[in-house]
């Protein structure tokens, strides 16, 4: 039961935490999300992007932090201040199929970005797409992006890498890999009322 305040602390009642967690729209879960690749304009893959969406097993919302140096002042002390903006790649884990259609799709756009066989890099505008990332709460029973709760979009995202996929006779579990998404900068859309 919650009492009153006493030398700046607050009694504690599951029922008050319950409450205000309720006025935010309640404690989010992790497994209530959709991911929507859209690749380049100029980009062709025998699999479409479309068509993998819903094999996306986890992925990062985007971080974002500050490149910093110590600016000193007369040599007695030191002020740390930011100078730019870095952005971490996003960790997307696909699930993969059995005709590898996952796989397939994300080769192909490394292979588009540069072939195996050639030393040539495509110009960066030509190779870069859209990744939207989007959440949604328990009342929702679609995971439609129009009816997402909350919405972040990586803009100029491009894959920076694709993981192994191990193998062995003793491993029976889902076989999936890693893509490192790399962007240029991403936005964030909110629906619900704060």
């Amino acid at each position: 039961m919650a009492g009153p305040e006493r030398g700046g602390q607050h009694s504690f009642a599951v029922t008050q935490f319950m409450s205000k967690v309720d006025k935010l729209g309640g404690i989010a879960r992790k497994n209530r999300f959709s991911v929507e690749i859209i690749p380049p304009a100029t980009f062709s893959s025998g699999v479409k992007a479309s068509a993998i969406n819903f094999l996306a097993k986890s992925v990062s919302f985007p971080a974002r932090s500050f490149g910093t140096t110590t600016y000193r002042s007369g040599g007695q002390f030191g002020l740390t201040v930011p100078y730019e903006t870095t952005m971490e790649p996003v960790g997307l884990t696909m699930l993969n199929t059995n005709n590898h259609a996952p796989r397939i799709f994300w080769s192909d756009w490394l292979e588009y970005i540069q072939g195996m066989d050639s030393y040539n890099m495509r110009y960066y505008k030509s190779f870069i797409g859209t990744i939207k990332i989007s959440y949604f709460s328990e009342e929702k029973t679609l995971a439609m992006p129009s009816a997402a709760d909350y919405e972040v979009t990586l803009h100029e995202a491009w894959p920076k890498g694709i993981s192994a996929i191990e193998v062995g006779w003793e491993n029976s579990d889902l076989a999936d890999f890693e893509i490192d998404v790399a962007y240029s900068w991403w936005t964030e859309k909110n629906t619900k009322p704060l």
